[in-house]
């Protein structure tokens, strides 16, 4: 995927682009969650489930793949692991936190959870602002995009499927229109479970026009 504004391929602001959707969509339904109601917060643990191994899995990809571009370099002396270690533990306490909340009913727990649910999202919006704005401009300046690309081919081949379904959700609510069909272009050449897995996403998440378009960008009938 590129950035438009620098025909640069970025590999960080469509995926966080899904981040921020997935987080706001996931604080917005712990806010209204009935923390009485054990079967509503056991339906709630489902979509938390899917969004920590979402963000295990971009930390991870962060630390292991895109830093290392930088490694031998100047800018590599501000990178922002000791970020990723910070909002590691927080996401920890919730982790360990959430556990208790789905065995006993606790409105009183559960909203000093949801407060620092948010917390953690806040904190994690100026994460995400600083690799955008700062770690990606570092890159650009020492890396070509062909060695962005292999990269991005790394890490990919080396995520679940599981945590592919859920991007690929995220990122089709959350980008913009030009950007999602650019990028749904990109993957015609997929094999069509593939692509129809994908367009059964776009059903889920888009209205029906853009899921129409998103069928037709795949090649699908």
């Amino acid at each position: 995927m590129t950035t438009p504004n620098t025909a640069r391929v970025d590999l960080f602001t469509g995926i966080h682009k899904a981040l921020r959707a997935g987080l706001f969509d996931l604080t917005a339904r712990v806010g209204a969650t009935d923390w009485s109601d054990l079967a509503e917060v056991a339906d709630l643990g489902t979509r938390w489930d899917a969004m920590v191994e979402l963000l295990h899995s971009h930390t991870e990809h962060e630390d292991k793949y895109i830093f290392r571009l930088l490694d031998g370099h100047e800018a590599a002396l501000a990178l922002p692991e000791d970020d990723h270690r910070d909002l590691d533990d927080l996401l920890s306490d919730l982790e360990e936190r959430f556990s208790a909340l789905r065995a006993a009913a606790d409105p009183d727990a559960g909203l000093a959870w949801y407060r620092d649910l948010a917390r953690y999202v806040g904190t994690t919006l100026h994460h995400l602002h600083e690799e955008e704005t700062t770690i990606m401009a570092a890159i650009w300046q020492v890396r070509s995009d062909e060695e962005l690309e292999a990269c991005r081919g790394q890490f990919l081949a080396a995520t679940p499927a599981s945590v592919t379904r859920s991007s690929i959700r995220w990122l089709l609510a959350a980008l913009e229109r030009p950007a999602r069909l650019g990028w749904l272009t990109g993957l015609a050449g997929a094999p069509a479970p593939v692509r129809e897995a994908v367009a059964g996403l776009a059903q889920q998440v888009l209205t029906p026009s853009d899921a129409a378009q998103t069928r037709a960008a795949l090649g699908l009938s």
